[in-house]
């Protein structure tokens, strides 16, 4: 009986928190007078335009081509990418793959910037991946962990292959890097928690490790509760322990403030859809404005932010790539709801969630992670930690003016959940969209290229080398 009012006393609480942010959400946009502002027929065009540049199947950008790669269960995986997967030039080459994997509420086009660099096109394979629900891979019914990472487990084992780290009878023939950001950094922290022979080196941005937050949650909270014990057995020296207890919570006060959209996603499907296109796509445009942090950004930049989050639009979904193969059907089905696929992670626990893997995954995985230990040492690959500890090499950017995720929530405690060979680099400049901003898109070049080269000298060096003042403010 207890548990069952805790359970009503808890969903009336993040239904009343998330229907008055919803409400909040909405005053602002009036008073800001976007909510109610339609966009004009340049906007329309710039739109059209920037999704028909990053979603005809048939085109090339900067450099990159479509690929509709389907896996051995039937998924269907949208990607882009500098090399023709499974052809012999690529399995042959000798050049590393690096896979981008997006957050929310992007799309493969998030790391535009980054991946028409034509110094990284000519030195490694990129891949930048659409997760499942959003842009132009498949859907799922339900998005829950299991269904999330077996999938993406699946399409980077079969990247391994069509991209020659595994060719044959050789194996590890190059170096394979996974680069993440936001909702693709809480995902890529579980794979090199649970699966980390999947990439010889993870390098994650402004994505936090849940079982961190749990973990500075009660401990922040354990202070909170003995500093105002203190101040509840000694009345008339309450004042110091109070003010104690006040700044120990205050970095959760605050990201339960910046936290508020994700109690909206948990409301019911018509209040979430209101949320995320309500006021003529208010919220999401007010995103995008924002994730170019400080950096001058044109009406263009923004058409294509938003041309990355809608996805094709009718007219390149009926385009094919010059081998024939097309967006998956479920595309059409989902034309006007894709912003409930990209909630859908919120409410059905994919960052927290077990994940129960499959025989075939477990056996890709030990297959995986042999070869790698007969390749290296395989140092950290079993190394002991907290819960959820990373057990791959992993190199973490922070931008220090994140407007959604506070610090000393995400990211105090983090080094002792890292293995040899790992980083934790703040950049003071930077906001929440490292792939968008120049100094950390620069950044995260020149460390994407100092991987994959083998990771010789300082990172530290390299990283000031196009980003003066960020700091390596962890080293192991």
């Amino acid at each position: 009986m207890g548990k069952s009012v805790s359970r009503i006393l808890i969903g009336t609480a993040v239904f009343a928190y998330g229907f008055f942010t919803i409400i909040l959400y909405g005053l602002i946009a009036i008073v800001k007078g976007t909510y109610f502002k339609r966009p004009t027929e340049n906007e329309k065009l710039d739109l059209q335009l920037a999704r028909n540049r990053l979603w005809d199947l048939s085109g090339v950008f900067e450099g990159l081509s479509h690929h509709i790669l389907t896996l051995q269960s039937g998924f269907k995986f949208h990607f882009v990418s500098n090399d023709i997967p499974n052809t012999p030039e690529t399995i042959n080459s000798d050049k590393p793959l690096v896979i981008f994997i997006h957050g929310f509420p992007d799309s493969w086009a998030i790391w535009r910037r980054i991946i028409a660099n034509p110094a990284l096109q000519e030195a490694v394979s990129l891949v930048a991946i659409d997760l499942p629900g959003y842009g132009g891979t498949e859907s799922l019914e339900e998005y829950n962990a299991t269904n999330v990472l077996e999938r993406l487990t699946e399409l980077i084992v079969t990247l391994w292959t069509q991209y020659g780290v595994d060719s044959g009878n050789e194996s590890n023939k190059k170096r394979t890097i996974i680069v993440a950001h936001d909702w693709g950094c809480v995902l890529s922290m579980r794979l090199a928690a649970e699966a980390p022979s999947l990439a010889h080196r993870f390098i994650l941005s402004n994505g936090p490790s849940m079982k961190l937050v749990e973990s500075n949650i009660r401990r922040l909270l354990f202070s909170a509760n003995k500093m105002l014990s203190n101040a509840w057995r000694s009345p008339l020296h309450a004042r110091v322990p109070l003010m104690q207890a006040l700044r120990t919570i205050t970095p959760l006060a605050r990201q339960l403030v910046l936290s508020g959209y994700i109690f909206a996603m948990q409301l019911h499907t018509p209040m979430v859809y209101f949320l995320l296109t309500g006021g003529n796509w208010s919220l999401l445009k007010s995103i995008h404005i924002t994730s170019y942090n400080k950096d001058e950004h044109t009406h263009l930049d923004v058409a294509d932010s938003m041309a990355s989050t809608m996805g094709p639009s009718a007219a390149e979904s009926n385009s094919k790539t010059p081998s024939g193969d097309a967006y998956p059907p479920s595309l059409g089905e989902r034309a006007l709801a894709h912003v409930l696929h990209m909630a859908a992670y919120y409410r059905d626990r994919a960052a927290t969630a077990r994940w129960v893997k499959s025989i075939e995954t477990v056996a890709s995985l030990h297959s995986i992670a042999s070869k790698k230990r007969m390749a290296s040492s395989g140092a950290g690959l079993f190394d002991e930690g907290p819960p959820g500890a990373l057990k791959a090499s992993t190199t973490i950017f922070w931008g220090r003016n994140d407007v959604a995720l506070d610090p000393r929530i995400c990211l105090d405690g983090m080094g002792d959940y890292l293995v040899q060979g790992s980083q934790i680099v703040l950049l003071p400049r930077t906001g929440h969209w490292t792939p968008l901003e120049r100094e950390s898109g620069a950044a995260l070049i020149k460390t994407v290229e100092w991987a994959a080269q083998g990771e010789q000298g300082d990172i530290g060096t390299v990283i000031v080398e196009s980003y003066p003042g960020a700091q390596v403010t962890f080293s192991r």
